[in-house]
């Protein structure tokens, strides 16, 4: 018994051994070579306006908007900043209201896809030199994002009647 124990042993040893042997173990390896595309403005401001008002010897706050669309396919996640600048508001006169007049006093983010973008730039006067009015923070907005920015301008008491124009110019750089 102990013969036919150990042939039996040895039997399930060799199987054992085969059926090891026979088995084959492969690995593939997926790879995919992904390039930087371009940080830009997909949709600039377009042209924003305050509503007709009557003036009234007194301050008026003006409400109005304006939006633009960013796309960042960098890959770098080095974040975006936007810089704004308002030039002095004019008439045909040349009667003028002080582009610090003009503020940033909101702003919203839709038409995300990818991550939206976290701002740090405090609200407040539109810039009359070029400077940041919102930025995605490293890490953020990578992909498409539209912010829509809420601004006031304040009329003053002893401005003269007329159809008053200003030039708002926005750019994108890298980097929060």
């Amino acid at each position: 018994m102990p013969r036919s124990l150990h042939t039996g042993f040895l039997a399930l040893f060799m199987v054992g051994s085969l059926l090891v042997a026979g088995s084959a173990v492969s690995a593939a390896t997926s790879t995919a070579t992904l390039t930087a595309g371009t940080l830009s403005i997909t949709a600039a401001p377009a042209n924003f306006s305050y509503p007709s008002t009557v003036l009234t010897g007194s301050v008026i706050n003006l409400t109005s908007s304006f939006v633009t669309s960013v796309t960042d396919a960098t890959g770098s996640k080095a974040g975006w900043n936007l810089q704004g600048v308002i030039t002095v508001l004019t008439d045909a006169g040349s009667d003028t209201i002080v582009a610090t007049n003009h503020t940033i006093s909101g702003v919203t983010i839709s038409g995300t896809s990818g991550t939206a973008p976290t701002n740090s730039i405090a609200l407040g006067q539109i810039p009359t030199t070029a400077a940041k009015i919102f930025n995605a923070a490293s890490n953020t907005d990578k992909g498409q994002s539209t912010e829509t920015f809420a601004t006031a301008l304040a009329v003053p008491a002893d401005t003269a009647a007329g159809t008053y124009t200003a030039t708002l110019t926005v750019t994108i750089v890298s980097g929060p």
